[in-house]
């Protein structure tokens, strides 16, 4: 296991890695004062974790903070904080971060969370739990509200495509499969790109399982040209 641990605060940092150290056998721990050593920690050698200290005064929106997001997305990220409050939990949960652990919780409280997180789950401390729980039904709402929107901008053949596109068929296999040429099927790739924002394939198919359209996509037929 290899986690990266970053804060401003040696002793900080020193603590947390000799935690980790005892509790996971050979695993590699990394360290970072700031963002962009983290970054570029992150980038030469990849982390299996990131435990980020939160500095007072530091928000999402901050120009070294954007990029957090975007690995958050693909690896894990615990927050260690002091201010723990509903405004903290939206802020965390809408940037794809695990959780949130108070930098007063215990060795043990520490230690089981990061397991938790490597395992998938997230964490919040059971004071702020009821305030995360009805952030991610608002989100859940959000969510299914864009969902249906964006369904609604395609015409089913689309949906049909996009579902196609989402099994991994080349735009010759769509046109075998649903009986149109691939003159047609190409056009409608196109607009659905279009339609979508979608920069490439992969894009579209991300937003397909988003979208939930793996069920939602009519038979295959001629109808729909």
């Amino acid at each position: 296991m290899r986690a990266l641990i970053v804060d401003k605060s040696e002793i900080c940092r020193r603590g947390y890695k000799l935690a980790l150290e005892e509790k996971f056998d050979g695993c590699t721990i990394c360290e970072a004062s700031n963002l962009l050593e983290a970054y570029q920690c992150i980038d030469d050698h990849g982390t299996d974790i990131v435990l980020f200290g939160l500095q007072e005064g530091m928000a999402f929106s901050d120009a070294d903070m954007v990029r957090l997001k975007e690995y958050a997305c693909n690896t894990p990220v615990l927050i260690v904080g002091n201010a723990v409050c509903q405004k903290r939990v939206r802020e965390v949960f809408e940037n794809n971060v695990k959780g949130f652990l108070d930098r007063s919780a215990s060795t043990d409280v520490t230690m089981a969370t990061i397991e938790l997180v490597l395992a998938g789950g997230q964490y919040f401390p059971p004071e702020v739990f009821n305030d995360f729980r009805e952030v991610r039904q608002e989100n859940e709402v959000e969510q299914a509200t864009l969902s249906h929107h964006i369904v609604e901008l395609l015409t089913p053949r689309q949906v049909q495509i996009l579902q196609a596109i989402s099994e991994g068929k080349s735009n010759k296999d769509i046109a075998e499969y649903l009986g149109i040429s691939a003159g047609t099927v190409k056009v409608h790739v196109s607009n659905l790109m279009k339609k979508l924002n979608a920069k490439n394939r992969t894009q579209a198919v991300m937003m397909a399982r988003n979208l939930h359209l793996a069920n939602n996509a009519p038979h295959a037929g001629n109808e729909f040209l």
